[in-house]
């Protein structure tokens, strides 16, 4: 059959021949509904690009399969076998909260990048640049699946359009003070919080391995402390379990500061655990084995941050830094913020940057030089005398 452009109705419409790479017969492909000979022309000759460039393309039918109906498939058949129990819970929430409320009952095939693109920009008005990315990955997540199994006949992610990044001033805001964190301190310093804001100031720990650290981690020889783990909520239980990757497995060089904090405390908590003897609370977590494997419960874990009664604390324990720190100290504290706060220390002081990336458990050297490319007024100072010294 000819290749050509006719008149249907009111509209044209274009045919095409096409080879089937499965059976080697000649096909043909026949659109319509445009407006303009030219429209059809050009519709023409992106089809057949389109083909050049996949022609598996022309064996693909988009399937009526709606973006919930997709997100359930993949999650059955694949997240619940290769991913993180953390990331399936990220991914429900940004499907509940976005993706599924906005789009849900729509056909994946039928939703336009225009759409997502509008969506995305307009969040920026009450989501932080990183939310809106970690949407925006998830969204390549689904429609890469889609892809690969032949539900949509582009993979159009890479048409959606994302709105530049423009947090650097919230960059310097997320950096305390030597005043603030001192101040912090000193409010903290009669609470069983204490701990744990040293840790964050003194080693840039992440809260989740903070709260995973245990005094077997630890090597009092080599004045080191080894992060090996971190305490998630899972399963209903507090669970430790490995670290998300493998460069977050570290071991942390300890100065003499947090060193001897940490040995008059465990003295304390020895001690602590005799003075109060049956009263004193016998703990369990759950130990995470790997994946595809069965949990484990371990009685009286040797976790360094404890309740004088024994009891150990969590995560959620950063809830209440942050109430502390609002009321009393009117400072807006995150705990994350103490591992930036450590990372901007070690910059400004010039320490190697392939150090910091180790000490730090960064997988990706710009996450690092992000600190070097932020100057701060210190390294101002520092440079300036440097320069009046040599003049």
């Amino acid at each position: 059959m000819a290749e050509n452009i006719r008149k249907k109705g009111s509209t044209y419409s274009y045919r095409i021949n096409v080879k089937d790479p499965d059976t080697g017969k000649w096909r043909s492909i026949e659109k319509s509904g445009f407006k303009t000979i030219a429209e059809a022309k050009a519709a023409m000759a992106a089809r057949r690009a389109e083909i050049i460039e996949n022609p598996e393309s022309i064996l693909v039918k988009e399937k009526p399969i709606t973006v919930e109906q997709v997100y359930t498939e993949f999650i059955e058949k694949y997240a619940q076998h290769d991913r993180e129990q953390s990331t399936i819970r990220r991914y429900d929430c940004l499907f509940r909260n976005h993706i599924g409320m906005k789009w849900g009952k729509r056909t994946i095939g039928g939703l336009k990048p225009t759409e997502i693109s509008e969506y995305l920009f307009a969040m920026t008005a009450t989501h932080s640049y990183a939310y809106i990315m970690s949407i925006h990955k998830f969204i390549g997540v689904l429609w890469d699946y889609a892809y690969k199994h032949k539900y949509i006949k582009k993979n159009t992610f890479f048409e959606i359009q994302t709105p530049k990044d423009d947090s650097s001033d919230d960059f310097v805001e997320k950096i305390y003070t030597e005043e603030e964190l001192d101040a912090l301190e000193a409010r903290f310093s009669s609470t069983n919080l204490l701990t744990a804001f040293k840790l964050g100031r003194c080693l840039g720990v992440r809260v989740a391995e903070c709260f995973g650290l245990r005094w077997s981690d630890i090597n009092w020889e080599k004045h080191t402390i080894w992060v090996k783990r971190q305490m998630v909520w899972e399963d209903q239980m507090w669970t430790l379990r490995n670290t998300k990757t493998k460069a977050a497995i570290r071991e942390i060089d300890l100065q003499d500061e947090i060193y001897y904090y940490l040995k008059d405390l465990k003295q304390k908590q020895e001690e602590q655990k005799v003075c109060l003897g049956a009263a004193y609370h016998q703990t369990r977590v759950a130990i995470d084995n790997g994946r595809n494997k069965a949990k484990t419960i371990e009685e009286n874990p040797d976790l360094i941050n404890l309740k004088e009664n024994g009891d150990f604390l969590s995560t959620d324990s950063s809830k209440v830094l942050f109430r502390i720190a609002r009321d009393s100290c009117g400072i807006h504290f995150k705990y994350h913020n103490l591992r930036h706060t450590h990372a901007s220390w070690l910059a400004e002081h010039n320490i190697p940057a392939v150090v910091v990336k180790k000490r730090l458990g960064h997988t990706k050297e710009e996450t690092t030089l992000r600190y070097y490319q932020h100057i701060t007024q210190g390294m101002r100072d520092d440079l300036l005398g440097k320069l009046n010294g040599c003049s």
